[in-house]
């Protein structure tokens, strides 16, 4: 008698988790107490190699020191200060990414993350980050496109590995799939105006069942949600275009410049062209590139 095969089948393509984008740089400052507060959409992994980090949130303050890695989440308020060493130096190097599930659900804000890890596992990170920035610094191949895409979804590993999922179940995901023609909505028409008529339209629900179920399920309003879309994108375009900010903000949706850099900065906490300039010479790989 032959034994029994137990199958479980998992309802999941390999492309609902997607990197979006990934950027990578270093830093070193001699300047002491070098200060930001910034509330970013995307995830943050840096490493220290050299003075401290101290990250201050709302609930808690830590220092991170050489060799540790420092994980800010997505749509985290945080202030980060770097202090000097001895010698008058602090060090680091860094990603900025975001991937998604389902194209439009942050990896994130499943994820109950660790401010600071140590250890082997920091060790991982660093090597994995220094990998990135060797590749950045070499030729565009095919190789090395695909490269970054591995060693990203490492990244990735490490990062789920060290946080508390917020979801037991890889199905319990799918809550906002009724959402999903209204993100699609909100994607394809970021350059113009939104009303959350049109989002309720777009679900195939009345506007008084709508408004509740979309909070309900993304802990945000339609609106705020729409917000947030707007300015990631205009994160992405401020890096890896050209265009005037003024363009941008036509690009996603603001009337104009002023009321785009006020939003802005409401949300990221600095100014659009801080945001650019600050980043001007990290290394920036979309999913584009990677299709």
């Amino acid at each position: 008698m032959s034994k029994g095969v137990v199958q479980h089948e998992v309802n999941m393509q390999l492309n609902d988790i997607r990197l979006e984008f990934i950027r990578t740089g270093e830093r070193t400052l001699t300047s002491d107490k070098f200060t930001r507060t910034r509330t970013l959409p995307e995830t943050i992994v840096a490493q220290c190699l050299q003075g401290q980090y101290e990250i201050r949130t709302q609930d808690q303050t830590i220092f991170v020191h050489p060799g540790e890695i420092v994980l800010i989440g997505s749509e985290v308020p945080f202030t980060n200060i770097h202090h000097l060493d001895q010698t008058g130096v602090m060090s680091s190097r860094w990603i900025h990414c975001r991937f998604t599930i389902f194209d439009n659900i942050d990896v994130a804000s499943l994820l109950d993350i660790p401010l600071k890890i140590s250890g082997f596992q920091a060790s991982q990170m660093g090597d994995l980050i220094g990998q990135l920035l060797a590749i950045a610094n070499g030729p565009n191949t095919l190789l090395n496109f695909i490269r970054t895409n591995e060693i990203a979804f490492k990244i990735l590993y490490i990062l789920c590995e060290v946080s508390k999922p917020k979801f037991t179940d890889f199905e319990d995901i799918r809550y906002s799939e009724r959402l999903f023609p209204v993100f699609d909505h909100i994607n394809n028409n970021l350059s113009t105006s939104i009303s959350v008529k049109d989002l309720a339209k777009a679900a195939h629900m009345s506007l008084s069942r709508f408004f509740p179920y979309f909070k309900s399920q993304m802990q945000q309003s339609p609106m705020d949600y729409v917000k947030k879309t707007r300015i990631t994108q205009a994160c992405r375009m401020l890096v890896t275009t050209e265009l005037s900010i003024s363009g941008i903000a036509e690009r996603v949706g603001f009337s104009n410049q002023f009321h785009f850099s006020r939003v802005f900065k409401e949300i990221c906490g600095e100014t659009p062209s801080a945001y650019r300039s600050q980043l001007a010479n990290a290394q920036y790989l979309t999913s584009d590139d990677l299709s």
